[in-house]
């Protein structure tokens, strides 16, 4: 008696209900839905990382959850994703939001989920990767050490006063500076934030910036999007002390994540040549190569008077 090959399930398509993994909703699921939800976008890796669990069989659930639809695999990876080449990424689907509220309450946004999927673009969808990247190896550096704590944005944000915890985005900021002898109002929103509480009580607190290359790191006008610009509102807006204001922070450093070893030593070059900047004690530069291969809470983050400095 001859055996059936199994059925090899599409990629970028739900297979017909016949033809779906036998499905019962587990506990296990339902984490897996909730770490999905908690970030726009994950690679595979990242879930069976945060879950220490094997890649294979966490990678089978999250087969099964794609096409039973309670996950999309956003269509912006294809062109990347090839043959297994790269880690599946996968996002919230409706039925997926639903499952959250069911079960845990969560508050997510009314919204369709899986349109809002099908039409990030492949630069939206690779940018927010690189966010989780990064804070999927702060969140295993943490656990790795006991008595340090990672405080993340929705934590940090219910420590803030109540005009902050009440912004739609309560880490950006406006600030008004003079730039070649105009005054302009500039703003930013950070990609990520997070604070590291230590046993004896004590706290730091980071603004993460993740650049993929994309940005020019000045140019002559603020009116133009540069990394120089972006930094220069954060500059200004410690000397206003909107953190102490807005956050209640009593200090903070913002940490530059770049594409590669050359744009970081470009971004520090630039920072050195900028008059408002290069005394500022603010700001940290890695690239994400370097990074990748170190812990980020001892890796050797550079400043752009030379020195390096570490997390703790």
């Amino acid at each position: 008696m001859s055996i059936a090959a199994p059925i090899r399930l599409p990629r970028f398509t739900r297979a017909a209900p016949e033809h779906r993994p036998n499905f019962q909703i587990t506990d296990r699921d339902i984490q897996i839905v909730g770490i999905v939800g908690d970030n726009r976008f994950v690679k595979s890796i990242h879930v069976s990382q945060l879950l220490a669990a094997s890649h294979e069989k966490i990678s089978r659930r999250l087969q099964a959850l794609y096409h039973n639809a309670y996950l999309d695999r956003p269509d912006a990876q294809r062109e990347h994703y090839r043959a297994g080449s790269d880690k599946m990424v996968y996002a919230l689907a409706n039925r997926g939001a639903q499952l959250l509220i069911h079960q845990h309450g969560r508050d997510i946004a009314d919204v369709d989920w899986s349109r809002k999927n099908f039409e990030a673009k492949r630069a939206f969808v690779l940018h927010q990767l690189a966010i989780v990247d990064f804070r999927v190896a702060l969140i295993l550096a943490a656990r790795a050490r006991p008595g340090l704590a990672l405080v993340e944005p929705k934590e940090l944000v219910t420590t803030m006063p109540p005009p902050t915890q009440a912004a739609p985005k309560p880490f950006a900021w406006r600030v008004k500076v003079q730039h070649k002898g105009t005054p302009q109002e500039i703003g930013v929103n950070p990609d990520y934030a997070f604070a590291l509480r230590f046993a004896d009580g004590s706290r730091r607190a980071y603004l993460v910036e993740c650049d993929r290359g994309t940005m020019p790191v000045a140019r002559a006008a603020l009116k133009q999007t540069s990394i120089i610009k972006k930094l220069l509102t954060y500059h200004r807006g410690h000397k206003q002390k909107l953190h102490v204001r807005n956050f209640d922070w009593k200090a903070f450093r913002v940490l530059i994540i770049t594409n590669t070893a050359t744009r970081a030593r470009n971004i520090l070059d630039a920072i050195a040549r900028t008059p408002d900047l290069n005394s500022s004690e603010l700001f940290y530069v890695t690239d994400r190569p370097s990074l990748a291969t170190a812990d980020p809470l001892t890796h050797r983050w550079q400043h752009a008077n030379r020195n390096t400095y570490t997390l703790i």
